[in-house]
Protein backbone atom coordinates (compact mmCIF):
# COMPACT_ATOMS: atom_id res chain seq x y z
CA UNK A 1 0.00 0.00 0.00
CA UNK A 2 1.04 3.64 -0.37
CA UNK A 3 3.41 5.16 2.15
CA UNK A 4 1.04 7.99 3.08
CA UNK A 5 -1.20 6.26 5.57
CA UNK A 6 -1.04 2.67 4.24
CA UNK A 7 -0.43 -0.55 6.06
CA UNK A 8 3.16 0.32 7.03
CA UNK A 9 3.53 2.73 9.96
CA UNK A 10 6.29 3.89 12.27
CA UNK A 11 9.13 6.39 12.15
CA UNK A 12 11.57 4.05 10.40
CA UNK A 13 9.14 3.18 7.61
CA UNK A 14 8.20 6.84 7.20
CA UNK A 15 11.87 7.78 6.94
CA UNK A 16 12.53 5.10 4.31
CA UNK A 17 9.62 6.41 2.24
CA UNK A 18 10.94 9.96 2.52
CA UNK A 19 14.52 8.97 1.65
CA UNK A 20 13.27 6.89 -1.29
CA UNK A 21 11.14 9.75 -2.60
CA UNK A 22 14.10 12.14 -2.44
CA UNK A 23 16.35 9.54 -4.05
CA UNK A 24 13.96 9.12 -6.98
CA UNK A 25 13.98 12.89 -7.40
CA UNK A 26 17.74 13.38 -7.09
CA UNK A 27 19.32 9.99 -7.99
CA UNK A 28 21.76 10.61 -5.14
CA UNK A 29 21.50 8.61 -1.94
CA UNK A 30 23.79 11.11 -0.19
CA UNK A 31 21.54 14.08 -0.98
CA UNK A 32 18.38 12.05 -0.38
CA UNK A 33 19.41 11.17 3.17
CA UNK A 34 20.37 14.79 3.81
CA UNK A 35 17.10 16.25 2.54
CA UNK A 36 14.95 13.60 4.23
CA UNK A 37 16.73 14.01 7.56
CA UNK A 38 16.33 17.77 7.53
CA UNK A 39 12.69 17.59 6.46
CA UNK A 40 11.59 14.83 8.79
CA UNK A 41 13.27 16.53 11.72
CA UNK A 42 10.92 19.50 11.36
CA UNK A 43 7.78 17.37 11.74
CA UNK A 44 6.45 15.14 14.44
CA UNK A 45 6.36 11.47 13.42
CA UNK A 46 3.21 10.69 11.50
CA UNK A 47 1.14 7.83 12.94
CA UNK A 48 -0.85 6.75 9.91
CA UNK A 49 -2.52 10.09 9.21
CA UNK A 50 -2.57 10.98 5.52
CA UNK A 51 -2.68 14.72 6.12
CA UNK A 52 0.10 14.64 8.74
CA UNK A 53 2.30 12.34 6.66
CA UNK A 54 1.90 14.48 3.55
CA UNK A 55 3.60 17.53 5.07
CA UNK A 56 7.19 16.23 5.05
CA UNK A 57 6.78 15.06 1.45
CA UNK A 58 5.63 18.49 0.34
CA UNK A 59 8.63 20.13 2.02
CA UNK A 60 11.04 17.47 0.75
CA UNK A 61 9.69 17.82 -2.81
CA UNK A 62 10.17 21.59 -2.72
CA UNK A 63 13.76 21.17 -1.52
CA UNK A 64 14.44 18.50 -4.14
CA UNK A 65 13.17 20.83 -6.86
CA UNK A 66 15.78 23.41 -5.83
CA UNK A 67 18.51 20.77 -6.15
CA UNK A 68 17.27 18.60 -8.99
CA UNK A 69 19.48 18.32 -12.01
CA UNK A 70 20.23 15.27 -14.12
CA UNK A 71 22.40 12.44 -12.82
CA UNK A 72 23.12 10.14 -15.75
CA UNK A 73 24.55 6.71 -16.27
CA UNK A 74 27.12 6.25 -19.06
CA UNK A 75 24.43 4.79 -21.35
CA UNK A 76 22.71 8.20 -21.26
CA UNK A 77 25.70 10.05 -22.70
CA UNK A 78 27.04 8.16 -25.72
CA UNK A 79 26.72 5.10 -27.90
CA UNK A 80 28.21 1.78 -26.86
CA UNK A 81 31.94 1.40 -27.39
CA UNK A 82 33.07 -1.18 -29.93
CA UNK A 83 36.64 -1.31 -28.59
CA UNK A 84 36.75 -3.07 -25.20
CA UNK A 85 40.55 -3.37 -25.41
CA UNK A 86 40.97 0.36 -26.04
CA UNK A 87 41.37 3.31 -23.71
CA UNK A 88 38.57 3.84 -21.19
CA UNK A 89 37.39 7.44 -21.07
CA UNK A 90 36.09 8.93 -17.85
CA UNK A 91 34.51 12.16 -16.67
CA UNK A 92 35.08 12.64 -12.97
CA UNK A 93 33.33 16.02 -13.00
CA UNK A 94 29.94 14.49 -13.85
CA UNK A 95 27.52 13.99 -10.98
CA UNK A 96 26.61 10.37 -11.63
CA UNK A 97 23.53 8.43 -10.61
CA UNK A 98 24.18 6.53 -7.37
CA UNK A 99 22.80 3.21 -6.08
CA UNK A 100 20.84 3.08 -2.83
CA UNK A 101 21.15 0.39 -0.13
CA UNK A 102 18.00 -1.70 -0.13
CA UNK A 103 17.56 -1.19 3.60
CA UNK A 104 16.93 2.52 2.86
CA UNK A 105 14.44 1.79 0.08
CA UNK A 106 10.65 1.61 0.30
CA UNK A 107 8.41 -0.90 -1.45
CA UNK A 108 7.87 1.11 -4.65
CA UNK A 109 9.89 0.66 -7.87
CA UNK A 110 13.46 1.84 -7.39
CA UNK A 111 15.58 -0.24 -9.80
CA UNK A 112 18.44 1.57 -11.53
CA UNK A 113 16.72 1.60 -14.92
CA UNK A 114 13.64 3.25 -13.41
CA UNK A 115 15.75 5.85 -11.59
CA UNK A 116 17.67 6.59 -14.79
CA UNK A 117 14.40 7.01 -16.72
CA UNK A 118 13.13 9.48 -14.12
CA UNK A 119 16.26 11.55 -14.66
CA UNK A 120 15.21 12.10 -18.28
CA UNK A 121 12.15 14.04 -17.09
CA UNK A 122 12.16 17.73 -16.18
CA UNK A 123 12.15 18.11 -12.40
CA UNK A 124 8.50 19.27 -12.21
CA UNK A 125 7.31 16.30 -14.28
CA UNK A 126 9.49 13.98 -12.20
CA UNK A 127 7.86 15.20 -9.01
CA UNK A 128 4.35 14.97 -10.48
CA UNK A 129 4.97 11.43 -11.71
CA UNK A 130 6.16 10.30 -8.30
CA UNK A 131 3.44 11.99 -6.29
CA UNK A 132 0.50 11.09 -8.53
CA UNK A 133 1.44 7.83 -10.28
CA UNK A 134 3.60 6.24 -7.61
CA UNK A 135 2.07 7.58 -4.40
CA UNK A 136 -1.50 8.17 -5.51
CA UNK A 137 -1.88 11.86 -4.75
CA UNK A 138 -4.99 13.35 -6.42
CA UNK A 139 -4.09 15.56 -9.36
CA UNK A 140 -5.58 18.58 -7.63
CA UNK A 141 -3.18 18.23 -4.71
CA UNK A 142 -0.26 17.71 -7.05
CA UNK A 143 -1.04 20.93 -8.95
CA UNK A 144 -1.59 22.78 -5.66
CA UNK A 145 2.00 21.96 -4.83
CA UNK A 146 3.65 22.11 -8.25
CA UNK A 147 1.37 24.25 -10.38
CA UNK A 148 0.04 23.05 -13.76
CA UNK A 149 2.16 20.20 -15.03
CA UNK A 150 1.67 17.66 -17.81
CA UNK A 151 2.07 14.07 -16.72
CA UNK A 152 4.33 11.97 -18.97
CA UNK A 153 3.62 8.44 -20.13
CA UNK A 154 3.94 6.15 -17.09
CA UNK A 155 7.41 4.69 -16.68
CA UNK A 156 7.81 0.93 -16.55
CA UNK A 157 10.22 -0.60 -14.02
CA UNK A 158 12.52 -3.32 -15.34
CA UNK A 159 11.21 -6.81 -14.54
CA UNK A 160 13.79 -8.76 -12.61
CA UNK A 161 14.29 -12.17 -11.10
CA UNK A 162 16.47 -13.49 -8.30
CA UNK A 163 18.56 -16.59 -8.93
CA UNK A 164 20.66 -17.38 -5.86
CA UNK A 165 22.40 -20.32 -7.54
CA UNK A 166 23.41 -18.24 -10.57
CA UNK A 167 24.69 -15.44 -8.34
CA UNK A 168 26.75 -17.89 -6.28
CA UNK A 169 28.35 -19.31 -9.44
CA UNK A 170 28.93 -15.79 -10.81
CA UNK A 171 30.64 -14.81 -7.58
CA UNK A 172 32.88 -17.88 -7.68
CA UNK A 173 33.80 -17.27 -11.33
CA UNK A 174 34.88 -13.71 -10.53
CA UNK A 175 36.88 -14.83 -7.51
CA UNK A 176 38.56 -17.47 -9.67
CA UNK A 177 39.06 -14.83 -12.39
CA UNK A 178 37.55 -17.29 -14.85
CA UNK A 179 36.48 -14.95 -17.66
CA UNK A 180 35.14 -17.65 -20.03
CA UNK A 181 32.76 -18.75 -17.28
CA UNK A 182 31.88 -15.18 -16.28
CA UNK A 183 30.52 -14.35 -19.73
CA UNK A 184 28.19 -17.36 -19.70
CA UNK A 185 26.06 -15.61 -17.07
CA UNK A 186 25.34 -12.63 -19.34
CA UNK A 187 22.56 -12.42 -21.90
CA UNK A 188 23.71 -11.98 -25.50
CA UNK A 189 22.68 -8.30 -25.49
CA UNK A 190 23.72 -7.54 -21.91
CA UNK A 191 25.01 -4.06 -21.02
CA UNK A 192 28.02 -3.32 -18.81
CA UNK A 193 28.69 0.24 -17.67
CA UNK A 194 30.91 1.68 -14.95
CA UNK A 195 30.71 5.34 -13.91
CA UNK A 196 32.78 7.53 -13.87
CA UNK A 197 33.93 5.88 -17.13
CA UNK A 198 31.79 7.06 -20.02
CA UNK A 199 32.70 3.99 -22.10
CA UNK A 200 30.07 1.28 -21.91
CA UNK A 201 29.74 -2.06 -23.64
CA UNK A 202 27.08 -4.35 -25.04
CA UNK A 203 27.17 -8.10 -25.54
CA UNK A 204 28.50 -10.95 -23.45
CA UNK A 205 31.61 -11.52 -25.57
CA UNK A 206 32.46 -7.81 -25.55
CA UNK A 207 32.08 -7.71 -21.78
CA UNK A 208 34.46 -10.65 -21.51
CA UNK A 209 37.07 -8.87 -23.64
CA UNK A 210 36.70 -5.78 -21.45
CA UNK A 211 37.25 -7.76 -18.23
CA UNK A 212 40.20 -9.67 -19.69
CA UNK A 213 41.89 -6.43 -20.78
CA UNK A 214 41.15 -3.92 -18.04
CA UNK A 215 40.49 -5.82 -14.82
CA UNK A 216 43.54 -5.55 -12.50
CA UNK A 217 43.08 -9.15 -11.31
CA UNK A 218 45.72 -11.60 -12.44
CA UNK A 219 44.39 -14.88 -11.06
CA UNK A 220 42.28 -16.71 -8.46
CA UNK A 221 41.96 -14.96 -5.12
CA UNK A 222 42.76 -11.48 -6.39
CA UNK A 223 39.07 -10.46 -6.19
CA UNK A 224 36.66 -11.02 -3.30
CA UNK A 225 32.92 -10.43 -3.83
CA UNK A 226 30.68 -9.73 -0.83
CA UNK A 227 26.95 -10.16 -1.61
CA UNK A 228 24.80 -7.12 -0.87
CA UNK A 229 21.60 -5.67 -2.35
CA UNK A 230 21.04 -2.25 -3.91
CA UNK A 231 17.86 -0.79 -5.39
CA UNK A 232 16.16 -4.14 -4.59
CA UNK A 233 18.62 -5.73 -7.03
CA UNK A 234 21.38 -8.27 -6.38
CA UNK A 235 24.76 -6.61 -5.96
CA UNK A 236 28.32 -7.28 -4.90
CA UNK A 237 30.95 -5.24 -3.11
CA UNK A 238 34.15 -6.10 -4.95
CA UNK A 239 37.53 -6.02 -3.21
CA UNK A 240 40.80 -6.23 -5.18
CA UNK A 241 44.11 -7.52 -3.88
CA UNK A 242 46.76 -4.81 -3.63
CA UNK A 243 50.00 -6.60 -4.60
CA UNK A 244 52.12 -4.03 -2.76
CA UNK A 245 50.93 -5.01 0.71
CA UNK A 246 48.84 -8.10 -0.12
CA UNK A 247 45.54 -6.77 1.26
CA UNK A 248 42.14 -6.57 -0.43
CA UNK A 249 40.93 -2.99 -0.87
CA UNK A 250 37.53 -1.62 -1.86
CA UNK A 251 37.36 -1.62 -5.67
CA UNK A 252 33.80 -1.30 -6.99
CA UNK A 253 30.14 -2.01 -6.26
CA UNK A 254 28.38 -4.06 -8.94
CA UNK A 255 24.60 -3.85 -9.25
CA UNK A 256 23.01 -6.50 -11.47
CA UNK A 257 19.68 -6.91 -13.26
CA UNK A 258 18.64 -10.50 -13.98
CA UNK A 259 15.97 -11.96 -16.20
CA UNK A 260 15.32 -15.53 -17.31
CA UNK A 261 17.94 -14.93 -20.04
CA UNK A 262 20.63 -14.19 -17.46
CA UNK A 263 22.29 -10.94 -16.41
CA UNK A 264 21.01 -8.22 -18.72
CA UNK A 265 22.56 -5.16 -17.08
CA UNK A 266 25.55 -4.64 -14.82
CA UNK A 267 26.60 -1.28 -13.40
CA UNK A 268 29.99 -1.20 -11.69
CA UNK A 269 30.25 1.92 -9.52
CA UNK A 270 33.84 3.03 -8.85
CA UNK A 271 32.89 5.74 -6.34
CA UNK A 272 34.57 4.33 -3.22
CA UNK A 273 32.58 6.61 -0.90
CA UNK A 274 29.66 4.26 -1.61
CA UNK A 275 31.34 1.62 0.56
CA UNK A 276 30.68 3.86 3.56
CA UNK A 277 27.10 4.41 2.39
CA UNK A 278 26.62 0.63 2.33
CA UNK A 279 28.34 0.22 5.74
CA UNK A 280 31.17 -1.75 4.19
CA UNK A 281 34.83 -1.71 5.26
CA UNK A 282 37.51 -0.31 2.98
CA UNK A 283 39.80 -3.27 3.69
CA UNK A 284 39.18 -6.97 4.09
CA UNK A 285 41.55 -8.14 6.80
CA UNK A 286 42.46 -11.52 8.24
CA UNK A 287 42.33 -13.32 4.88
CA UNK A 288 44.68 -16.22 4.13
CA UNK A 289 47.44 -15.59 1.55
CA UNK A 290 45.34 -17.27 -1.15
CA UNK A 291 41.64 -17.89 -0.73
CA UNK A 292 41.78 -20.76 -3.18
CA UNK A 293 44.40 -22.84 -1.36
CA UNK A 294 41.67 -24.94 0.24
CA UNK A 295 41.19 -22.71 3.29
CA UNK A 296 37.48 -22.29 4.16
CA UNK A 297 36.15 -18.80 3.51
CA UNK A 298 34.14 -18.61 6.74
CA UNK A 299 36.00 -15.47 7.81
CA UNK A 300 34.59 -13.62 4.81
CA UNK A 301 31.05 -14.77 5.59
CA UNK A 302 31.41 -13.67 9.23
CA UNK A 303 32.70 -10.28 8.12
CA UNK A 304 29.71 -9.86 5.83
CA UNK A 305 27.30 -10.67 8.64
CA UNK A 306 28.98 -8.33 11.10
CA UNK A 307 29.03 -5.35 8.77
CA UNK A 308 25.27 -5.23 8.15
CA UNK A 309 25.78 -4.32 4.52
CA UNK A 310 22.13 -4.59 3.55
CA UNK A 311 22.60 -7.90 1.75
Amino acid sequence: MDGFGGATTGADAQQRRLVSHCYRMLASVTEAVEVAGTTQGSYETAQGSYETARGPFESATRECLTRAGTRPLPTDLAAASDDPEGELHQRSEVLWLEPIPTDLADEHPIDLTYIAALQHLPAQQRAATLLHTLHGWPLGQVTDLLGPVELPTPLTPMPSVTDAALLARYREAFEQYDVPTIITFFADDAIWEMPPFTSWFKGARTIGRLISTHCPAKGPGDQILIPITANHQPAFAVYMRDPKDNVHRAFQIQVLALTAAGIVHAVAFFDLTLFQTFHLPELLTGLPPNLYDGTPKLHVERLHGQQGSGG
